[in-house]
């Protein structure tokens, strides 16, 4: 008589974040905790105001997120309006700033984790208390992090020369109080390797920069929560200066530090963003698949359609949303957008990710149904993308017909 098989444990993802798939994980995270949070706050008032605090910082967050995808995506094919600017930004300075920003909205889904098992008001309410000062901290981090990006927008979009150049000199004077204060996350640039050959690839050499020696280990043991030392640095200044300083002709800027192997390089240097690695693991974060390069690979070709519309553009969330809970089924490489081929280069780890050996038997039928099942989601999707371009469209020639 056969008996079935027990279910096999799940297989840990073990990959390392590079730009590309830190900017696609966070679009899909930010959107499932921002849907948690409005089912936990369905009941809004001054006991639960920490929720609707987190919120408002994780949407604004994630609206930055998706216009920085859609200029690395023009970046990448040469169409930035103003090419030059894309040196004004260093290399570190979008490490760091995706490194921390993946870390706490990771943290903020563990910090939810209690108050979404409450039932009822009342327990929602107490949790809420109890978990009210790290919300608050982690709000104020991920508010840190969008201001960041906003200014580097600002310098690769804006027209006007000195606003942008206010907002270099501001992302500068950011990195370094984050990088200073921010043991943990400095530790972790340091401790960066170029995994994935990005030097190799750049437009210009910088051999010098080797701020650690190359048998250090490549991440931290642990991980400690960072949110502290942001909420000190905001804490020592006004939302209004928060890096918009005017810049001077007697002001000097400040020297260059070599926080990470990547020193002196600029997002001018480094054609493919997929390449830049981050010194962070899926296994560090909750919900990693969505930080793959598989579920980069099957979301990139919608994404870019989407990436023509203007993200306020009525119905874009909602198709962002439909695009990033896409079944989980295999597709072939893509290389459209930002660029998501994955790098074979070996990842030197303490512990060999567990490999399960294929069942040969069933490989060319659950390859052909996989492929069947793409072309036909691909097919729908982009109909979805289509019917969203202009939705007015069928209420514009009601009117004409009239």
């Amino acid at each position: 008589m056969a008996t079935t098989p027990p279910p096999m444990a799940a297989v840990p993802i073990l990959e390392q974040l590079c730009v590309t798939t830190a900017i696609i994980g966070l679009l899909a995270i930010g959107g499932k905790t921002i849907d948690s949070l409005y089912e936990m706050n369905t009941s809004p008032g001054r006991d639960t105001a920490i929720l609707n605090k987190a919120l408002q910082e994780l949407k604004q967050c994630r609206s930055s997120v998706h216009i920085l995808y859609k200029n690395f995506s023009l970046l990448e094919a040469g169409s930035l309006p103003y090419p030059d600017r894309a040196t004004w930004i260093s290399t570190d300075d979008l490490v760091a700033t995706l490194t921390d920003t993946v870390l706490a909205v990771s943290d903020l889904q563990e910090a939810i984790e209690p108050i979404e098992r409450c039932q009822g008001l009342a327990a929602r309410v107490a949790t809420c208390a109890q978990h009210a000062q790290r919300l608050s901290n982690l709000s104020t981090r991920i508010r840190w992090h969008n201001l960041t990006m906003n200014m580097m927008m600002t310098i690769l979009k804006c027209p006007g020369e000195q606003d942008a150049q206010n907002s270099r000199l501001g992302l500068e004077r950011r990195m370094t109080r984050l990088l200073s204060s921010n043991s943990d996350l400095a530790l972790r640039m340091r401790r960066l390797r170029d995994t994935f050959g990005a030097r190799s690839m750049a437009r210009r050499a910088i051999p010098n920069y080797a701020p650690v020696a190359q048998n250090a280990p490549r991440l931290p043991a642990d991980r400690t929560s960072s949110a502290s030392s942001i909420s000190e640095i905001s804490a020592s200044t006004t939302s209004g200066q928060s890096g918009q300083h005017t810049a001077t002709d007697g002001e000097a800027a400040p020297p260059p530090r070599l926080w990470s192997i990547f020193s002196g390089y600029n997002l001018a240097d480094i054609p493919v963003l997929s390449m830049i690695p981050l010194p962070v693991l899926t296994l560090e974060l909750r919900d990693n698949e969505f930080y793959t390069f598989d579920f980069a690979q099957r979301v990139s070709d919608d994404l870019v359609e989407l990436m023509q519309l203007d993200p306020g553009q009525q119905g874009t969330s909602k198709m962002l949303r439909v695009i990033l809970s896409k079944p989980m089924v295999a597709l072939p490489p893509g290389t459209a957008g930002m660029n998501t081929t994955p790098n074979t280069t070996t990842v030197p780890l303490e512990a060999p990710p567990v490999v399960v050996p294929a069942n040969t038997t069933t490989t060319t039928t659950t390859t052909t149904a996989a492929a069947a099942a793409a072309k036909s989601e691909s097919v729908r999707m982009s109909k979805m993308i289509k019917s969203f371009k202009n939705p007015l469209k069928h209420h514009i020639r009601r009117k004409k017909l009239k």
